[in-house]
């Protein structure tokens, strides 16, 4: 079957091949409309006629020509985690409202495997890249950076990285607030589980775990326990079953998948919260259904988070933006979990 080319639209359609390039081409505004200088009434007469014909745009050609080929990259650790997951959803369609198309990747906290994903991004001519950096990554940064690629870090910072646009979470503040809840509602015992990772977002809420018990006057009881991804299951029982000795009272759990790991691990031993820990989460979890009381956790903007990430580096892809940090506040969702039983 011969192939439809754009010659054979502009005849059917009878106008130019100038002006039919100019429709195909051309990016849908925020109001829908096709941002080009055609008549609305003839772009939608060419759009009509290319559908009849089966017209396909070639968009290997066209980036050629453009040097552009209207696509993004997202590069999260794990796509199949519930945060990232959420959030490639609205920047998907954030994107999509400015004309791009999304490629997604998962780097599984591995440098080389995001080193891998950038080579393949490179080879397509990618416009921009939205990253969550791992461990290690900074070179492969500098190379986007050299390559004048247009990058925005989300969800972590890397400090060491100059001239780069960034979406973050206040992390500082969840761990304090997160913190402080436990604090004002009478437990001093307050110990903190999280990931070694080596990232900024958990050292961050580390930190602000860390600050709110000293200026409470509890530096004594700041305990932070470290585990890893392979680990969680089997160093997470050891961790609850050590505390039940020592008289922890409360744990500040600051990821998504460590409160779900402790959520489990605690009802397989039959424990309950607040009776044996008061415990502060962060996102909501179906597991935390599991309990018969609500459970207090960070919420994150989610959505902001995704849309603004793209907004910043759909500007630098036009050359309208300058490089710009924007640092979105968490809210704290109160839940039964943390208030302490009256005895």
């Amino acid at each position: 079957m011969k192939r439809i080319t754009i010659r054979d639209v502009a005849r059917e359609a009878g106008v130019s091949v100038t002006l039919v390039s100019f429709v195909m081409n051309a990016k849908v505004g925020e109001d829908g409309k096709l941002q080009c200088p055609v008549n609305a009434e003839t772009a939608a007469r060419v759009q009509k006629v290319a559908k009849e014909l089966g017209y396909r745009r070639n968009a290997a050609a066209a980036s050629l020509r453009s040097g552009r080929s209207n696509s993004i990259a997202v590069i999260t650790t794990d796509i199949a985690n519930k945060f990232f997951a959420g959030i490639s959803r609205f920047i998907e369609d954030k994107a999509a409202s400015y004309g791009y198309t999304v490629f997604f990747g998962s780097s599984d906290e591995n440098v080389r495997k995001l080193e891998s994903i950038l080579d393949t991004l490179f080879a397509h001519n990618i416009d921009g890249v939205i990253v969550a950096p791992v461990e290690g990554c900074e070179s492969a940064i500098k190379r986007l950076q050299e390559a004048r690629i247009p990058v925005v870090l989300l969800d972590r910072d890397l400090k060491s990285i100059e001239n780069v646009s960034k979406v973050l979470l206040d992390d500082k503040e969840a761990g304090r607030i997160s913190t402080q809840l436990l604090l004002d509602n009478g437990y001093r015992r307050i110990e903190m589980i999280s990931y070694s990772l080596g990232i900024s977002s958990l050292k961050e809420r580390e930190d602000g775990y860390v600050s709110c018990m000293r200026e409470a006057g509890y530096a004594e009881n700041i305990k932070i326990h470290h585990t890893t991804y392979a680990s969680v299951a089997e160093d997470v029982r050891g961790i609850i079953r050590t505390a039940l000795d020592n008289g922890t009272e409360a744990f500040f759990l600051p990821t998504y998948s460590l409160s779900a790991q402790v959520m489990l691990e605690m009802k397989e031993m039959n424990l309950s919260t607040p009776d044996d820990f008061a415990i502060v989460g962060f996102d909501k979890s179906n597991i935390y259904k599991l309990f018969s009381t609500s459970v207090a956790h960070i919420q994150q903007p989610l959505k902001e988070l995704g849309e603004k990430s793209v907004e910043l580096l759909c500007r630098q892809i036009e050359s309208e933006g300058q490089i710009e940090t924007i640092v979105l506040k968490p809210t704290l969702v109160p839940g039964g979990s943390a208030i302490k039983q009256k005895i």
